[in-house]
């Protein structure tokens, strides 16, 4: 009970800080504990601000609401700017903190009405519930006749005193003489009003904690506050209204908002910003001529309208650029944002979301490709051919003229990717060798569908071979046909496309093959959503069943890690020992697996043919985290000598001031990178329910040369044991890694 309730207060504490946080998109710690100092400037605004928010907290913890979204500060931000508001407009009184725990009630409440409304439509409730909690509080001001507006802001000298002595006052005073810049005087004031706070020693702090938490944060306000003030004289706009009204944070939270948190931060989310901030002036200008006649204040509305017009607007399109992508989570910092999705982009592109497979067993050759040579021309270009030959570049045996000599002829057509049977053409005889169909162009197709903007289509099938119908559900690999040659077919060969709707003869869309090896010299290379050329050979390999097993983390699953190290360094020394993994899931039913000793996070993700390690939270080194970027891309299907490169996230490699340097400058150019190469070793049939040996080598460079290399050798065992063997210019490290039920 003692270890639940201490469990319990912690929670709370977090949900507290955090709350804090949020108002800048973050679950940063040490934000929080910047923001939370400066809304005791005014101690009004500071008392108010820590009443609300335990009231919304202690609210949502009673009534059983979400704890991850509680902990995450959702429930408890608005209620404390409410609480902020309240608190520096009216002087201290118990009459005050009853009206600022009737407004928090009134605003946690309001926030989880917008969390569902919104929700709906993967819409966050941004600072729309203080919104209209502190409108209503505004207009009843008239009414509340028991309260005394503040005094506070008259004497400032005197209340800077009593909150840190002479110092503060020598502090202030030498700000407001040595900041003369109009433009930068109002960019503090802006960060203050966030938190209602007029000095401009609380906007310093603020950016300075900005600076400290966030780099691309920091970047994004100046942007934000830089474009509004460059619409301002352009369009004639009066801006030192700004220095003393609570609007102009409206810019900065834009910026942050859509430069770096809901969007994946880049050069396009930027040139957004840019566009999108002058529109942010206008709404802002407009609501401050409308809200005098009711004497209120828009605060935050420009902000909140663009920012959920413009998500709203991105989730109503057709196709995803690859470039403009929306968080799929957000991981509270735009760093973390960028690099790890600048990775991921290329392994689960939003452009593609349905990862298709190769429709066949084994090596095929791409005999005609998109722009073909014969019939991929016009609309219909964007298609491939498939054929198989022989070691000396031959379609067929013996002489060719009869469809049973050609290698292809009679071979499994697989589904490519889950879906529904939308066509089928099965009553096409097949031709003649050099014969062709020209009334029945496709011959026998099967036509799948994907998604409700993504069908693909197999034709020149086998007479009477298919074997689904319309209707059905097809699962990834599932045969559903043979190779024939039916329909505008000479030679037999598989013809396949994608398209956007499920007719027989539909023009084609440009979509790649998800995953799939490149047979090369000296082996093969894995292709990652790529579009096959003329004359390559492919393989679409069977999956290995050790692979399978040892990679399928399923929750609840245990697995008992031993560890051994060699090293002079007393800081890798200290790993040496036994660790317990568990596999578990979060709100999100995203797996990871969590090391029961650091509390360190290993999220990963099993596509079915390719085992994806996505992201890591925890302490650096372990050896957790030597399993992530060890087996950070494993496809579960292979051939002997294959290779596989990725990209691992510079935020889990790197640090320092080469990685502070890299944060300003991440938008627009990348130049540390953590390469990730898997090579399959030749030992054995590594296709059977033998043990699997591969080799992974992670090179950190900076510029394009390398800083350091990691390699590791790993063994799989049919039992699901691995064994990695790691090393570095540092340490030498074996780890063993069992299930526990086999241990």
């Amino acid at each position: 009970m003692h270890m639940t309730d201490a469990l319990r207060g912690r929670d709370i504490m977090h949900s507290i800080l955090n709350s804090y946080s949020q108002v800048f998109f973050s679950t940063s710690k040490t934000l929080a504990v910047f923001l939370m100092g400066i809304s005791f400037f005014d101690y009004g605004a500071g008392i108010g601000g820590l009443v609300a928010v335990l009231v919304a907290n202690l609210l949502a913890w009673q009534m059983g609401y979400n704890s991850w979204f509680l902990r995450s500060g959702l429930y408890g931000f608005n209620a404390l700017l409410v609480g902020l508001g309240v608190g520096l407009f009216y002087q201290p009184s118990l009459q005050v903190y009853v009206l600022i725990i009737v407004s928090a009630l009134t605003c946690f409440f309001l926030t989880i009405v917008f969390q569902g409304v919104l929700g709906k439509y993967g819409l966050p409730f941004l600072s729309v519930p203080f919104l209209l909690t502190i409108w209503i509080v505004a207009l009843s001001a008239g009414s509340l006749s028991a309260l005394n507006l503040s005094e506070r802001g008259i004497f400032v000298y005197n209340e800077l005193y009593s909150i840190g002595g002479t110092f503060f006052v020598d502090l202030y005073d030498f700000l407001e003489k040595g900041i003369s810049s109009t433009f930068i005087r109002i960019y503090f004031r802006s960060l203050a009003a966030i938190f209602f706070q007029t000095h401009l020693l609380a906007g310093i702090i603020i950016a300075l904690g900005l600076l400290i938490y966030s780099r691309i944060t920091f970047v994004l306000s100046m942007l934000g506050y830089a474009v509004a003030y460059l619409f301002y004289w352009l369009a004639g706009i009066e801006f030192d209204s700004l220095g003393y009204t609570f609007i102009g944070f409206n810019y900065i939270l834009t910026a942050i908002a859509l430069g770096g948190y809901y969007l994946v931060p880049g050069r396009v989310s930027f040139g957004w910003i840019i566009l999108l901030l002058p529109a942010v002036v206008l709404i802002t200008t407009s609501t401050q001529q409308l809200f005098q006649m009711f004497r209120i204040s828009p605060y935050s509305l420009p902000f909140n309208a663009i920012v959920l017009m413009f998500l709203y607007a991105l989730k109503l399109r057709e196709q995803r650029s690859r470039y403009l992508i929306e968080t799929p989570v957000q991981l509270g910092e735009p760093e973390k944002n960028l690099y790890l999705y600048s990775g991921n982009m290329n392994r689960f592109p939003a452009a593609y979301p349905v990862s298709a497979a190769l429709p066949f067993f084994g090596e095929w050759t791409v005999s005609q490709g998109h722009n073909g040579d014969f019939t991929h021309k016009g609309a219909w270009r964007q298609a491939w051919d498939f054929v198989i030959n022989d070691s000396g570049g031959q379609q067929f045996k013996n002489e060719g003229d009869f469809a049973d000599d050609y290698y292809c002829f009679g071979k499994a057509v697989l589904a490519p990717a889950d879906g529904t049977v939308a066509e089928v053409i099965n009553s096409i005889t097949d031709n003649a060798i050099g014969d062709v169909n020209t009334k029945d162009n496709w011959g026998n197709t099967v036509i799948l569908k994907h998604n409700d903007f993504l069908y693909s289509k197999l034709s020149h099938l086998k007479y009477h071979s298919v074997e689904v119908k319309p209707g059905d559900l097809v699962k990834k690999g599932q045969l559903i046909a043979r190779c024939g040659n039916s329909g505008r077919s000479p030679y037999p060969h598989l013809h396949f496309q994608f398209q956007t709707n499920p007719y027989v003869g539909s023009v084609t869309t440009d979509y790649p093959f998800g995953h799939y090896l490149l047979h090369e010299k000296g082996g093969y290379s894995l292709q990652s959503f790529d579009f096959p050329k003329k004359g390559q050979v492919l393989v679409n390999p069977s999956k290995n069943e050790v692979l399978k097993k040892a990679l399928h983390f399923i929750p609840g699953r245990q697995i008992l890690v031993s560890v051994k190290v060699e090293s002079e360094k007393d800081k890798w020394k200290k790993l040496e020992g036994d660790y317990k993994w568990v596999t578990e899931t979060d709100v999100y039913n995203t797996t990871f697996l969590k090391c029961l000793q650091t509390g360190a996070l290993a999220y990963l993700y099993n596509q079915g043919d390719m085992h994806f390690f996505t992201n890591f939270q925890g302490k650096k080194p372990s050896p957790l985290f030597w399993l992530y970027f060890t087996l950070f891309k494993v496809p579960l299907g292979f051939q002997a000598n294959s290779r596989i490169n990725d990209i691992l996230p510079v935020h889990l490699l790197y640090g320092g001031v080469l990685k502070i340097f890299q944060d300003f400058v991440a938008p627009l150019y990348l130049f540390l990178k953590a390469e990730y190469q898997l090579v399959m070793k030749q030992t054995g049939d590594v296709l059977s329910s033998d043990k699997v040996q591969f080799e992974t080598v992670v090179s950190r460079k900076a510029a394009g040369r390398t800083i350091d290399v990691t390699k590791s050798l790993v063994y799989i065992f049919p039992d699901g044991t691995f064994e990695i063997n790691l090393e570095t210019d540092k340490a030498k490290i074996r780890m063993i890694c069992k299930n526990e039920s086999e241990s």
